[in-house]
């Protein structure tokens, strides 16, 4: 049945003319994989179609195909996909079209020649002329969750229908700040509860970030390779979990490095609350760009032009948003110059989509799931950062750096993007003892890991090379102890292999 239904399909494409047929793909594959790794890094070893679908979100008026594919690359030379800001596992999984799970053979710490990496991946074609054209990579398209109320324990039978009973109580005209409270109260009592849980089964609550996010994708991968349990906990994200681990709802915490500063020095969203100064890093994971997105014909050219335009900045409350008005700043515009909109990620790109806001400004690790699913039905463009801007802001103490989104990390990118990136981090504090720490530590940076396999793209730049990267909050002492013996072990090992290859004892 299998073999037919795959017939069916390239019969249907042929009929159209111009069939995407394997030639024509590995031609595809093979330009974007020059266009977003250095020359000489891998050759295509391997392609085999995997059959197509319809592209049931095409614009209207246009037919597209999604054709699928497992490739098998093979490293002509030692290549670490993890290194930051330099082309790596962002271009692949870009050139690929391949989601969170979709590349299988990257390692922390860098691969070697011969290793072969192998995809899941998917092109995008357009139907054009009678002509199958490729258009942007289709990017990764979550499934949505489906209910689970069955599950619920027999016990627990009641509680819904009691909160149930309460909610339609509830006066019906609720203003927008009543419908507030109670969203906050039922989110907080969901979060009480895992937390909780997570605490009496011995294990750990890591406060992530929010569905299909980057942040919690990491966790889930973290968790998944546990040898301890590990509750990765949805959140709206950095600040928030911040708060969640300063009021002891979590043992850990994903935070921007300038969120975790903000927060240990009681500054900017942390103002009205005494400084955090018991928050202690475990190491940075991986960097978050800023991103500043508008569509491909948009007349604006410079992130000057943006002041009187509509922008989406993020929502109050989110890390991201206060990174956003900071870079504005550092270009000499303040929030009273622009016309700011509070949408977040999804709601935010879709604004752009429909022309109702002029720009979007993401924090948020390379390549972005949300942003190369939005390039398959909007052409957009980034803008640059001015030299001036990057120079203030690296040199305003924050934890900012410069920061080059590859040619290649997006699928009609084709010339380097300059723009500052700051660390996300795993945070924690005094609570837990010398030797859970460490245990933590050695479970996320030790060598060989392979989180991009197990959901996180961004989980392949995890290393214990880049762990201190930008962490401006003391490290805790037992995470520092345990990366300085993974740094002595490495060099051992570095020693060992030049002995052996120059056949010398």
């Amino acid at each position: 049945m299998r073999v037919l239904l795959s017939l069916l399909l390239t019969m249907v494409l042929a009929a159209c003319g111009g069939k995407p047929d394997t030639e024509a793909l590995r031609t595809i594959v093979n330009e974007r994989l020059a266009l977003a790794l250095p020359a000489g890094t891998v050759e295509l070893a391997g392609l085999e179609r995997r059959g197509s679908q319809a592209d049931t979100k095409a614009p209207s008026g246009e037919t597209r195909r999604i054709v699928y594919y497992d490739v098998e690359l093979k490293l002509k030379r030692d290549f670490d996909f993890g290194a930051w800001n330099a082309p790596g596992v962002a271009g692949l999984v870009s050139a690929l079209g391949a989601g969170p799970k979709g590349v299988v053979g990257i390692t922390s710490g860098g691969n070697k020649a011969g290793d072969i990496i192998r995809g899941h991946g998917s092109a995008l074609y357009q139907l054009h002329a009678d002509q199958w054209t490729p258009v942007a990579a289709s990017g990764y398209k979550p499934p949505e969750a489906p209910a689970n109320v069955a599950a619920m324990p027999l016990g627990l039978a009641a509680i819904p229908a009691a909160i149930k009973k309460v909610l339609e109580s509830v006066p019906a005209g609720m203003t927008p700040a009543e419908q507030a409270v109670v969203q906050q109260e039922l989110a907080n009592a969901s979060t009480n509860i895992q937390g909780r849980l997570a605490r009496m089964e011995s294990g750990y609550a890591i406060a992530a970030g929010e569905e299909h996010g980057q942040y919690l994708r990491l966790a889930r991968a973290i968790a998944a390779n546990a040898t301890v349990r590990v509750v990765p906990l949805i959140t709206h994200g950095g600040e928030e979990n911040l708060a969640l681990l300063r009021n002891g709802k979590a043992s850990f915490a994903l935070a921007q490095g300038d969120a975790a500063l903000d927060a240990y020095e009681g500054v900017g969203a942390f103002s009205t609350e005494e400084p955090y100064t018991g928050l202690r890093a475990i190491g940075s994971l991986y960097p978050e760009a800023v991103h500043i997105l508008v569509r491909a014909d948009s007349p604006l050219m410079t992130v000057a032009n943006l002041r009187g335009k509509r922008i989406a900045v993020g929502e109050p409350g989110s890390a991201s948003r206060t990174t956003a008005l900071r870079v504005l700043e550092a270009h000499g515009l303040h929030i009273a110059d622009i016309r700011p909109e509070a949408l977040g990620i999804g709601a935010a790109l879709v604004a752009l989509k429909e022309e109702e806001v002029d720009a979007v400004i993401l924090v948020i690790g390379t390549p972005a799931d949300s942003v190369r699913d939005a390039l398959a039905d909007t052409p957009l463009r980034l803008l640059q950062l001015s030299p001036a801007a990057i120079t203030t802001m690296t040199d305003a103490g924050r934890g900012y750096f410069p920061y080059t989104i590859a040619p290649g990390a997006y699928s009609n990118q084709v010339t380097p993007v300059a723009t500052i990136g700051t660390a996300a981090l795993l945070l924690t504090n005094g609570e837990l003892s010398d030797s859970e720490v460490a245990a933590v530590t050695r479970l996320v940076f030790g060598k060989g890991q392979d989180f991009a396999a197990l959901g996180s793209i961004q989980g392949a730049e995890v290393s214990a090379a880049n762990a201190r990267q930008s962490v401006l909050v003391p490290q805790h002492l037992a995470a520092a102890k345990e990366l300085d013996a993974m740094a002595a072990a490495s060099q051992r090992s570095n020693r060992s292999n030049v002995i052996d290859s120059s056949g010398k004892h």
